[in-house]
């Protein structure tokens, strides 16, 4: 009888060597998406389960893609965290910020296992506000506790 062991790769994303801190490590990133969050993701989008699925999946690859960007990947990963999401429009549109932030969530979890070790309410505290300003942005800064 053969026995299969299964050997997890580490994705592109993560750096090789996790370890030890050391003293010029970051205590916090910011990063900047380029966009409100998408509408579509949020509880009042009407989107096929197919299509939400394929969209979520790309706002967590544009997420990864910004911290490959930045050098923002932290290894090992922060066990606890404080997310500040300022969203800035550029128009005077009203929106609700609860709907923003639950439009945020595939941002948020492609923060996971790059920066944070895990989003839940215990280890990810969240803050949030709303701007306007010249031109559309997300501006998401995430501070080790």
């Amino acid at each position: 009888m053969e026995t299969h062991t299964h050997s997890q790769e580490k994705a592109p994303w993560i750096p090789s060597d996790t370890g030890s801190a050391n003293e010029n490590a970051m205590t916090s990133v910011t990063v900047t998406m380029p966009n409100l969050p998408w509408s579509k993701l949020g509880p009042n989008g009407r989107l096929h389960p197919i299509a939400k699925n394929t969209l979520v999946q790309s706002a967590i690859e544009a997420m990864l893609a910004e911290l490959v960007s930045q050098d923002a990947i932290q290894a090992p990963n922060w066990e606890r965290a404080h997310l500040d999401i300022t969203y800035v429009a550029s128009d005077k549109r009203r929106r609700d910020l609860d709907n923003l932030i639950a439009c945020t969530k595939p941002w948020i979890d492609g923060l996971v296992g790059t920066v944070i070790k895990d989003d839940s309410a215990d280890r990810l505290e969240l803050s949030a506000r709303y701007e306007i300003g010249d031109e559309a942005k997300t501006i998401m800064k995430v501070s080790m506790l």
